[in-house]
Formats: C-alpha cells, structure tokens, sequence
C-alpha cells in the first residue's frame, strides 16, 4: 500500500451493524397487520367463572364470522362426559349449543372447533366450575381475546427491538471505529 493511501476500514462490524438493523426493520411492522381467522371474544359460562346454574344453551362470540360447515361444541365434565344436548348453531360471529338438563357440580370445559371464513380450522377449550363444589379455578382458565392477542404481539415486538437497539450499541462500542496513523494501521498517538 501506497504511504498516503488510506488503509480500508474492516468492513466486518458495519455488515454485521447493517444485518442486525435490517433484521430488526423486518420484524417491526410498519402497519397493522390483518387477521383475517377468526378468534374467541367472548363465552357463556365465561372463561375461568364459577357459576351457580348452568345455562340451557352454551354461546361462544367471535371476532369474525364462522362457517356452519364444521362448527362443533362440546361441554364435557372431568371424566370427560359429554352434556351437549345437541348440534352447534351458527348465527354470523355466535355459535350456540344446546345443554341437557340437572348438570351436575363441577369442573367443565367446553371444547369447540370452527372454520373461520377465510377456511382456516380454529379449535379451543373455556373451563369453568358450577356451583360451589371446587373452590380453585385454574389460572390458565381466561380467554386471550383478538386485542389482548395483539397487545402481547406489540409488547413482545417492542421488546425484540429493545434488545436489537441494545445488542446494535454494544457492537457499536466494542467494534467502534478507531483513528489510525495512515498507512501503518496503528492507532494515533496524541502524547508525542
């Protein structure tokens, strides 16, 4: 190398800066991203209550609408007893099933399954407890609706470029570019 040429800078720790940058831009949404499958809203029994009666029919509430084709719900005790009295109706985002009758105390969970209008299979579980007989609700028994869905989403997101920032920074510290003497590659001396 020539004495007045400038040494090249190492070209390693601005490409890996460059990939960890692109990365994080392609993993941060610039828009809203649309759901077009359909999610649970809402149910009766809701998710995780303790009730006193048990209601004639059970009613699960949709983000989107549902196709009949395939609807099916189903409320099953711990031994795993079914207590469905009939076939899963569907009326656009509300899908209904008929209960038996003198359903006993206890745990229950409906288990149902959809096909969301854009043909996507769905399938999902709500416990909950009738009458007083158990005390302890699991805690996992809740319902993740569509926006408490999008808010982990964003808050997971949101985290992923925290730490993209904090690992940029680092790198940037650590493989920062330092002032050299040219043609020597060694670093200047300002004490001389």
């Amino acid at each position: 190398m020539h004495p007045t040429e400038r040494p090249s800078e190492h070209p390693r720790p601005r490409l890996l800066v460059a990939l960890l940058l692109s990365l994080g831009l392609a993993l941060t949404p610039s828009a809203p991203v649309a759901r077009a499958h359909s999610a649970l809203e809402s149910s009766t029994p809701g998710a995780g209550s303790t009730i006193e009666a048990m209601p004639a029919q059970l009613e699960l509430v949709f983000s989107e609408e549902v196709q009949e084709v395939g609807a099916d719900v189903v409320l099953v005790d711990e031994q795993g007893d079914s207590w469905t009295a009939g076939p899963a109706e569907v009326d656009a985002v509300v899908v209904t099933s008929p209960v038996e009758p003198d359903v006993p105390d206890g745990r229950y969970e409906i288990r149902w399954t959809i096909i969301s209008v854009d043909g996507a299979p769905m399938a999902g579980d709500v416990r909950f407890v009738l009458g007083d007989e158990v005390d302890d609700v699991h805690p996992l028994d809740v319902v993740l609706t569509a926006q408490d869905a999008t808010r982990v989403l964003v808050g997971a997101l949101a985290v992923l470029v925290a730490v993209l920032a904090h690992l940029v920074h680092g790198l940037l510290t650590v493989y920062g570019s330092h002032p050299t003497t040219a043609g020597t590659g060694q670093k200047e001396n300002h004490h001389e």
